[in-house]
């Protein structure tokens, strides 16, 4: 038990029923539904905190006598309470710039262009403007179960050339079959603007570009990164969003330059939110030269796991399968590149030999896979992982799960696998599903019910901000929605999209939340609302164990509490 702990619990000697004397706490919640996440105390009304963790938990009456004179009380006034969101999966420097511009969902020119002007009021000159990924939702309307058209929707570069001349813009369509670029950055890549079309690329006109040499064409003019100023203020805009949501710690996979702003940012007392960070799994022998293990770091930046890939995704059909597509009966997917040599060929052993050296250096794997080929192969890595380094609590997490055979779902609680999943990509992703992969195949899609059942562990995320293919934002309401309700923010099917995989509210807030923290290896820490555990919280508008599965999504956050700061208020809008 850390020293700080063991201090608290001396001076708040406390019995079980959660009575406390004579300290007085920093910070008590009061007069609510407490879920705590905890079996042995599943609910509560009140919480105390001091020194950044939970020193009662328990009836008012109880946690009540820990005010003092300079306690903080905030009155829930019978609001539900949670323990902070554990997302499992973000990609937080990829989502601070998307935050900051996306055409994704733009449908209109207008919309472009108010989307452009209120980017370039803010930026020096010179930065450059870049991502887009339009069109993504032309084919399938956002919230719809498929099907669903609308109007497609080109960027008109000549619409913002007066709003960016100071600011180069290349940004492309979602799946890379067309690009655009503003006058600015085509000088920057040494093209003229005038006859664009010589510099052996095809011109469309009003700044759209074709071809597969377009991206080499602007390789070596589009910064590799922003400024680090930019960066910061994107950093903060995407810690309120987060805080916003109620979420307290995040799994993150962004470059070294945001773990840097991330530091920085702790030193200063501006770090809003946990992150558990994880490298690729190629820098395996980098993290264990310099004695980084499972657990390395501290409560606020946690080191010590990697990240790698066995295949591509499903937004654009690179998902890994034993059969063909049904929309396209020559593409099985494709491998990642630590899967396959220069030609594309598979390496038997390659990646398998990455796993058992990370392993066995103390790090944590996870590893993405989203065909039901992929994730075969995946488990049977895990098999050979198991039988040549031995038994041991890894928390080996397989990252989407996304489509399993019907004869693995078995091996996963079989091998001790975490299901690291998110759910809100069932709702979104169900537009196309069926038209790619069939019903049968689709059967084995998002199945949280046959993956808890086979004894593996599920936790959820956001994965946000998405792919380039689909939006995904990192409110929980949306994941837990999906969870239970297996349909499109619209409603839709009626019942559910194979309601037979729904799981049960009480089910998904603990996959948001201890369960998360456990794959992190950080149960003892956080995850539940305990006694001598980092106080983390959320204060929620509705008690999502009593409201219906629509209900979710109009649930808001109230207040969000990380280690006994209050960092976000809906009244006060509080930072820090």
């Amino acid at each position: 038990m850390p020293l700080r702990i063991a201090l608290l619990l001396l001076l708040f000697v406390m019995p079980r029923c959660g009575s406390l004397s004579p300290g007085h706490a920093e910070l008590i919640v009061h007069n609510g539904v407490i879920w705590t996440a905890d079996a042995g105390r599943p609910t509560a009304e009140a919480a105390a905190i001091a020194e950044g963790r939970f020193v009662a938990v328990g009836r008012d009456s109880e946690v009540l006598r820990l005010r003092g004179p300079a306690t903080r009380m905030i009155d829930l006034g019978g609001a539900f309470v949670v323990p902070g969101f554990s997302d499992n999966h973000t990609h937080f420097a990829s989502a601070a710039r998307f935050l900051e511009f996306n055409v994704m969902t733009a449908g209109t020119q207008e919309e472009l262009v108010e989307k452009v002007r209120g980017l370039v009021a803010d930026l020096p000159p010179g930065e450059w403007i870049v991502g887009g990924y339009w069109g993504a939702y032309d084919q399938w309307a956002r919230g719809s179960p498929g099907g669903a058209r609308r109007e497609p929707f080109t960027p008109d570069m000549q619409q913002i050339e007066a709003l960016t001349r100071d600011h180069p813009v290349f940004i492309r369509k979602f799946d890379d079959s067309e690009f655009a670029a503003n006058s600015a950055a085509l000088r920057a890549a040494g093209v003229d603007p005038a006859n664009p079309s010589a510099s052996g690329v095809e011109f469309a006109g009003n700044g759209i570009l074709r071809g597969p040499g377009v991206p080499a064409l602007f390789r070596d003019a589009v910064p590799r990164s922003f400024s680090r100023e930019r960066r910061v203020r994107q950093t903060r805009n995407a810690l309120a969003e987060i805080r916003k949501h109620g979420v307290t710690t995040i799994s993150d996979m962004s470059d070294d330059e945001q773990l840097e702003i991330f530091r920085a940012l702790h030193r200063e007392g501006e770090l809003t939110v946990r992150v558990h960070f994880r490298y690729p799994l190629e820098r395996w022998g980098e993290l264990a030269a310099r004695g980084i293990r499972v657990g390395s770091g501290d409560a606020w930046i946690r080191l010590g796991a990697l990240k790698g890939h066995i295949d591509g995704i499903m937004g654009n059909s690179t998902a890994r399968f034993f059969q063909p597509y049904d929309h396209d009966p020559s593409n099985r997917g494709r491998w990642r590149p630590l899967m396959v040599d220069e030609r594309g060929e598979v390496v038997e052993g390659k990646f398998l030999q990455f796993m058992l050296d990370a392993d066995a250096a103390g790090l944590q794997l996870t590893v993405h896979a989203i065909g039901d080929e992929a994730n075969h192969v995946l488990l049977n890595h895990l098999e050979e992982l198991h039988r040549r380094n031995g038994a041991r609590d890894r928390r080996f997490r397989l990252v989407h799960a996304q489509v399993l055979a019907p004869a693995d779902f078995p091996r996963l609680g079989r091998l001790g696998a975490i299901a690291e999943v998110q759910p809100f990509h069932l709702s979104d992703d169900m537009r196309w599903m069926e038209e790619r992969i069939g019903n049968r195949r689709s059967r084995g899609a998002y199945a949280f019910r046959s993956i808890a059942s086979s004894g593996a562990m599920l936790t959820f995320g956001s994965d946000w901000p998405g792919t380039s293919a689909a939006e995904y934002p990192i409110n929980p309401m949306l994941g837990l929605y999906a969870a239970v309700a297996r349909q499109t923010i619209a409603g839709e099917p009626p019942g559910g999209w194979f309601p037979e995989q729904r799981m049960r509210i009480e089910e998904a807030l603990r996959a948001y939340t201890w369960n998360s923290a456990y794959a992190n290896f950080e149960e003892r820490e956080r995850g539940s609302i305990e006694v001598g555990k980092l106080a983390d919280l959320a204060v929620l508008s509705r008690n999502l164990l009593e409201i219906s599965a629509r209900e979710i999504l109009d649930t808001e956050v109230l207040h969000t509490i990380i280690d006994g700061r209050v960092v976000y208020s809906r009244e006060e809008r509080a930072g820090r």
